[in-house]
């Protein structure tokens, strides 16, 4: 599975709802960093000076930058990061305003890029949303390189209708998930669903039932029946998900990758 889940889990541990402080939340960091499974360590641009204080020497972060200081100030805080050799910033990620017009906010977002760094823009579920992806998979085509953002809190079908608007455009995307479970508990969507979800959407499945499932040994069956281009297909549309504790996350990734396959498990 190592296609599939090359990492996958991105390091919110600094975001809500855990909030963790940064010394602790660095250490857990470095200690997950070893697994293959883990990505970015997300950072929000108000607190890189606090971030930087902290690292040591041996340090060599994949960052994720979070623009919580505005766009109009990312230009000035890249360039303090890339000025920080023990970081290398791989992405920043961006919340159009939650009142706007999601299409109308997306283009003054992308005008305002800067263009030497992968951007994921996270839409909000309000008017305009459609026609933003639009709008990032029209920018992306002319090699802006733009993916898109989303929560994926809320019911199934919203978070359907999201995966599945992506793959149609072929527009990578990246989604924040609310807890470190990697299955389906109560109204939360697991990080395996969201993968599974992915996998559906580029085969033209369901997607809404991998989502809804809470079946940990039929999911993992599935993901473990997909082939190398499927797995391949499948990240390129999944690029990652952040969870609040990515050393659970990989842990609990770890147990589903020795879950055999079961055959009477189906996808979609």
């Amino acid at each position: 599975m190592s296609a599939l889940l090359a990492r996958l889990i991105d390091d919110a541990a600094l975001g809500p709802p855990g909030r963790v402080p940064m010394g602790e939340a660095l250490a857990a960091h470095r200690a997950a960093a070893r697994d293959p499974a883990a990505g970015r360590f997300l950072c929000p641009a108000s607190r890189f000076a606090e971030l930087r204080a902290r690292l040591v020497p041996e340090d060599l972060l994949d960052l994720g930058l979070i623009a919580d200081t505005g766009i109009e100030e990312l230009p000035e805080t890249l360039e303090t990061v890339r000025a920080e050799p023990r970081v290398r910033p791989s992405a920043v990620r961006i919340a159009l305003p939650e009142d706007a017009d999601q299409a109308r906010a997306a283009a003054v977002t992308i005008a305002q890029l800067p263009a030497d760094v992968p951007a994921h823009i996270e839409l909000r579920r309000s008017p305009g949303w459609r026609d933003a992806l639009d709008r990032l998979s029209a920018a992306r085509e002319h090699g802006v390189p733009l993916g898109a953002a989303y929560r994926v809190g809320g019911p199934a079908s919203e978070v359907a209708a999201f995966v599945s608007a992506c793959a149609e455009r072929g527009l990578p995307f990246t989604c924040t998930a609310g807890a470190d479970r990697p299955v389906r508990h109560q109204d939360r969507h697991g990080f395996l669903n969201v993968l599974l979800a992915a996998a559906c959407a580029r085969r033209g499945q369901d997607v809404r039932r991998a989502l809804e499932r809470a079946d940990p040994s039929g999911l993992a069956a599935d993901l473990l029946a997909l082939t190398g281009d499927e797995a391949r297909a499948t990240r390129r549309l999944l690029l990652s998900v952040s969870v609040p504790g990515a050393a659970a996350a990989l842990s609990a990734l770890s147990l589903i990758k020795r879950s055999p396959p079961d055959s009477a498990s189906a996808t979609g």
